[in-house]
């Protein structure tokens, strides 16, 4: 270990029998090497050479069986002893959007590895550093002040080792030169061990101490004496593919075959899936929040995207819809109205109550809310997913069911009755206004009366099959809020995925629904 200039200690990076398979290739044979407390390693490889992939294993966020990834071996600090945090720098910055610039930092200093320490700066105090704008939203930060954000909020962690994700993909040579100049006055001012992950070995090898070449063909971590750097380049030769097979064109047949295959197999992993998640579903739910007020924070932002305004004018214009079109038809295509009007209105009025209580606002309003508040709620997650926010939230130390699932679960049971109810007040105020106006002779509280005839219960406060309403409701946000995490929460490679999982829920969501009414149904009636 090493002392830092502010007092800190760094740790050693040790990599024991490092050995990584990816798919039926090896990509690391067993390794072991030490990357130096205190000090600048670049790893450079050539493309497809697997340095992403070592990266995240570095960074804790492959398991050691993942679908396509298998590791053995052990990463530990200093002589052995187990590493505290690893904090990375991603690519793709991997910011909250949804937070300033000053609280994504103050995220990471309420979730650094030791809070039993004042921490090593306040939030304000790492931005000014790095010359960060507090009052700018994070979407509206240049590329540069993004990067400078990410540094930020990882050094704000606390961590024993801070990684570095191709830091200039993208840049032109003199902002590379710049983000380099960063990352060495960075690493000499806080003493952290960094490790940098890079094919842009011109940019970065001048801020090295240490180097290790991810050699391609002998799958192996190759440390560099400072005299052989120069010839890195001609080393760092991309990973040859095997050529493909010549084979002639598949006919039709085969064709509609192998992707009928292709979507029986893809129909069956997302069924095991669904049941997997429906078992694992009590345990994830559990709400154990490292720090409640963050708890709270991330249940207001997915009360916003369930139940806020957008939402309630969604619910309000489908309750017009539905209240008058329930009211209006009734009366309007009544047969032989003249005659069955008088003798039927008061049991009319109280049918016209009951289904809109009961079946018709219910249905609706849970429907629209698997549409409009599933795909939101799943587009949410699925863009964290895509953008590395999930695996930042891994980084500090924090479980992505802890800051998502229950807050998304939490916001669904609370905002599915309210939008409901919402739907409600707004049909019968519809159903009465229309009654009124086709009906000028009667009285309004001839309406009022009958209207609730089958809802009124002497013995409770509530009307009248109140508990159903509440358990369809309940039982509906619990599933969609399911649904909407999961599908948002699966690996990302693409926007297309994320376009997908937004689709996906949208459709399940409405199916579950609409199970959810069938199955209550016959309990209720």
């Amino acid at each position: 270990m090493e002392a830092s200039e502010q007092g800190g200690i760094s740790e050693a990076l040790e990599l024991h029998e490092l050995h990584v398979r990816v798919g039926s290739r090896t990509l690391l044979e067993p390794t072991s090497i030490t990357l130096p407390a205190g000090k600048i390693t670049v790893i450079v490889g050539g493309s497809g050479a697997g340095k992403s992939v070592v990266l995240r294993i570095l960074a804790g966020l492959t398991p050691r069986h993942d679908d396509a990834i298998e590791w053995s071996g052990s990463i530990t600090g200093s002589e052995g002893r187990p590493l505290r945090r690893v904090g990375i720098v991603f690519q793709q910055f991997a910011l909250f959007d949804e937070l300033s610039p000053l609280w994504n930092v103050q995220f990471a200093i309420d979730h650094r590895r030791d809070r039993s320490q004042p921490p090593e700066q306040s939030a304000r105090q790492w931005l000014d550093e790095l010359r960060v704008p507090t009052r700018t939203p994070v979407a509206a930060l240049s590329g540069g002040q993004k990067q400078r954000l990410a540094i930020a909020r990882t050094l704000a962690a606390d961590p024993d080792v801070v990684l570095y994700d191709e830091p200039t993909s993208g840049l032109d040579a003199a902002s590379g030169r710049q983000v380099a100049a960063l990352i060495q006055r960075t690493q000499q001012t806080h003493g952290r061990t960094s490790i940098v992950v890079t094919h842009d070995y011109e940019t970065l090898l001048p801020i090295a101490d240490h180097v290790l070449l991810l050699d391609s063909e002998r799958r192996q971590l190759v440390a560099e004496e400072p005299g052989d750097w120069k010839s890195i380049p001609d080393r760092m030769q991309p990973v040859a593919t095997e050529p493909r097979a010549i084979t002639t064109e598949p006919t039709l047949a085969q064709t509609l075959s192998a992707r009928g295959r292709l979507a029986a197999v893809d129909f069956m992993d997302a069924t095991g899936a669904a049941i997997i998640t429906a078992i694992r579903l009590p345990w994830d739910a559990i709400p154990r929040m490292p720090r409640i007020r963050w708890g709270l924070r991330f249940l207001t932002h997915y009360l916003n995207l369930v139940a806020g305004p957008s939402a309630w004018i969604y619910l309000i214009m489908a309750g017009l819809i539905v209240g008058f079109a329930g009211t209006h038809f009734t009366f309007r295509y009544l047969p032989f109205s003249v005659y069955t009007k008088p003798l039927l209105i008061e049991d009319l009025l109280a049918a016209i109550g009951f289904a809109l209580y009961r079946i018709l606002v219910p249905v609706m309003a849970t429907i629209l809310i698997a549409a409009r508040c599933g795909a939101a709620v799943a587009a949410d997650v699925g863009v964290k997913r895509y953008g590395s926010q999930v695996d930042a939230l891994q980084t500090l130390g924090v479980r992505p069911t802890a800051y998502l699932l229950v807050p998304i679960l939490a916001a669904f049971v609370i905002g599915t009755p309210l939008l409901e109810w919402v739907g409600f007040q707004t049909a019968q105020w519809i159903s009465m206004l229309t009654f009124a106006i086709n009906h000028p002779q009667i009285n309004a509280s001839f309406w009022q009366v009958h209207f609730y005839a089958q809802l009124q219960n002497e013995d409770a406060w509530f009307a009248a099959g109140v508990s159903w309403v509440l358990l369809k409701n309940v039982a509906c946000g619990i599933g969609i809020a399911a649904i909407a995490y999961y599908r948002g929460i699966r690996p990302k490679r693409s926007a297309g995925d994320v376009s997908e999982s937004i689709t996906a829920t949208v459709l399940w969501t409405t199916l579950f629904v609409l199970l959810v009414h069938f199955v209550v149904a016959f309990l209720e009636f």
